[in-house]
C-alpha cells in the first residue's frame, strides 16, 4: 500500500528521471549539480561546504498545507484479485502417494497438500507446506509427512501405509480493496543561487511534467498527477538565493492488502433426497501449521519490494530524505 510521503517520494523520483536523463552517475541537464530531496533544505544546504553557494542547486518535494477536494472510494469497497504468484512446485498421485516435483530451474514456490481420501480414522487427515527457496522436494515431502498420522516419507514421495492419499499445489493470490481515495498537493520547489539555473531548471521540469497525467506509485499502482500553480519566492534575494514552486495535485488510492493462497481443500455438506445431507471434501490443514501465514507474510514484502524497485530501478533515499543511487 501507499501514503502520502510514498507518494510524494514517488514524485521526486520522476524530478530525477527528468534532470538526470542518464542516472545519477550521468550529468544533469543543466550541467551543474542538482540535489533532489523528498523534504525540505537542511541547514548544511545554506552553510555547509556543499551548499547552494557553491553552484550546487536543490529541488525538494514536499506536501503542502491546502484544503483538497473529497474524492469517494469505490461503492461497497470491493475486493479484488490484483496479482497471482503461479506455483512452481507440483504434485504427482499414483497409488494413493503423493510425489513432489518442482518445475525447471524456476525458483520454488507455492503451497502444498496433502490428505486422506479414504474416511478419516482419527489422527491429522491433512497437512500444508509452504515451499520457500531452499526447499527440495525431498525437504518439502518430509516437512508433510511429518505433519500426517502415520505419515511416511520415501525421498520426494509422501504416503500413509493402508490409506489412500491425495494431493494438491497452488500458488499465491493478492486480493486488494480501495479503503480511501484521496487528494494530496505537493510543492516542487527549486532552490539556486543563479538566476539563469532557475529557469533551466524550471523550464525542463515544467515541460516534463505537464506531458504526465499519471505516475508509478512505490506499491505498483498510479497516481494521477494534475498541475495547480506556480510562483516565484524572491523574498530571499538578498541572501543571493532564488526560488520558484510548482504546485500539483495527485489523487491516490488508500489500500488494504491481503494475500492468501489458493484453495488446496476444504469441506462441505450437500443436500440429498428426504432432507439427507452428503459430506464431501477433507478438513483443511489445522492452524498450527505457522509455515503458511509465514511464507504469505515474506511473499506480500518481497513483492512490494519488487514494485518499488520496478517503477524506479537503481534510486532510494538516504537517511536525511535524498535521493541517492540505489546500492
Amino acid at each position: 500500500m501507499t501514503d502520502a510521503s510514498r507518494v510524494g517520494l514517488a514524485l521526486a523520483y520522476n524530478c530525477v528521471r527528468v534532470l538526470y536523463p542518464d542516472g545519477l552517475s550521468g550529468t544533469s541537464v543543466t550541467g551543474r549539480q542538482v540535489v533532489l530531496r523528498r523534504g525540505w533544505l537542511l541547514p548544511s544546504d545554506l552553510f555547509a561546504a556543499q551548499n547552494i553557494r557553491n553552484n550546487i542547486d536543490f529541488v525538494t518535494v514536499t506536501m503542502a498545507p491546502r484544503k483538497m477536494p473529497e474524492w469517494a472510494e469505490p461503492l461497497g469497497r470491493p475486493w479484488r484479485v490484483q496479482q497471482k504468484v503461479e506455483p512452481t512446485v507440483g504434485v504427482v498421485v499414483t497409488d494413493g502417494t503423493v510425489e513432489i516435483v518442482f518445475s525447471g530451474t524456476s525458483t520454488p514456490a507455492g503451497v502444498v497438500a496433502v490428505w486422506l481420501d479414504d474416511m478419516p480414522r482419527g489422527g491429522a487427515p491433512s497437512a500444508a507446506y509452504a515451499v520457500t527457496a531452499q526447499d527440495t522436494p525431498v525437504t518439502v515431502a518430509a516437512a508433510l509427512a511429518s505433519a500426517l498420522t502415520g505419515g511416511v516419507a520415501n525421498g520426494a514421495t509422501v504416503s500413509v501405509p493402508g490409506r489412500v492419499l491425495n494431493g494438491h499445489a497452488g500458488g499465491y493470490g493478492q486480493s486488494v480493496r480501495v479503503t480511501r481515495r484521496q487528494a494530496q498537493l505537493y510543492r516542487v520547489s527549486i532552490w539556486t543561487a543563479d538566476a539563469t539555473a532557475r529557469e533551466t531548471l524550471a523550464s525542463v521540469l515544467d515541460t516534463a511534467l505537464a506531458e504526465q497525467s499519471w505516475i508509478s506509485t512505490l506499491d505498483g499502482r498510479e497516481a494521477q498527477l494534475r498541475f495547480q500553480s506556480v510562483e516565484d519566492v524572491d523574498t530571499m534575494q538578498n541572501q543571493a538565493l532564488y526560488r520558484r514552486d510548482y504546485f500539483y495535485e495527485l489523487v491516490f488510492d488508500t489500500l488494504q492488502v491481503q494475500w492468501a493462497s489458493e484453495m488446496l481443500c476444504g469441506i462441505g455438506d450437500l443436500s440429498g433426497e428426504d432432507g439427507l445431507a452428503a459430506s464431501f471434501g477433507v478438513l483443511a490443514p489445522g492452524a498450527a501449521n505457522q509455515t503458511v501465514t509465514a511464507a504469505l507474510d515474506a511473499m506480500q514484502a518481497v513483492v512490494a519490494s519488487q514494485a518499488a524497485s520496478t517503477a524506479y530501478p537503481g534510486l532510494g533515499v538516504d537517511q536525511f530524505g535524498t535521493v541517492v543511487a540505489a546500492a
